[in-house]
């Protein structure tokens, strides 16, 4: 019986949280290597963070903001989340997956957003990488994949970074 097995022509429905980052193409990798099942509806998702834009953009400190300065930061962003939709829906067609790209704009944790498309979209199962922060920055940081992990109330599946050679646990 595979991961998750839900029964012949069932379908089962996964989500992906996917960023640019190397992380998470590892963890869609590892997916369609060992996790897929062939009824399997795939929700790539994908939380924009907009609250880095006010912060990095020195709203707080300096005043208000031209609003053309946020305006062209969204932009960038919006286009930076077409890219990604692109590439990860490639992906999807590539290896004859059924799914769909959603994205948000979050001002709170990516976590959170993670829980809630888990919740509004009866999702079965989560698969996300994760950055192998050590404990301590882990504690002061906080890691999405641990949030999802002890506020899902599915199945989660955590693919950690692969071991650099010369290196060992």
């Amino acid at each position: 019986m595979a991961l998750l097995d839900v029964g012949p022509e069932q379908h089962r429905k996964v989500l992906l949280p996917v960023d640019e980052s190397d992380h998470s193409l590892r963890a869609v990798e590892w997916y369609f290597k060992f996790g897929k099942l062939p009824h399997d509806f795939v929700v790539m998702f994908h939380c924009m963070d907009t609250g880095n834009i006010l912060s990095s953009s020195g709203y707080m400190w300096a005043g208000p903001l031209q609003m053309t300065a946020v305006e062209n930061m969204l932009k960038e962003k919006e286009q930076e989340v077409k890219e990604l939709k692109l590439k990860y829906v490639n992906l999807l067609n590539v290896n004859n997956v059924q799914g769909e790209f959603l994205h948000s704009s979050a001002l709170h944790h990516a976590g959170e957003a993670i829980i809630d498309v888990c919740e509004k979209r009866s999702v079965d199962y989560v698969i996300m990488g994760n950055r192998g922060m050590g404990a301590i920055r882990r504690t002061f940081l906080g890691s999405t994949s641990d949030y999802v992990l002890h506020h899902a109330h599915i199945p989660v599946t955590i693919v950690p970074p692969t071991l650099k050679k010369g290196k060992s646990e």
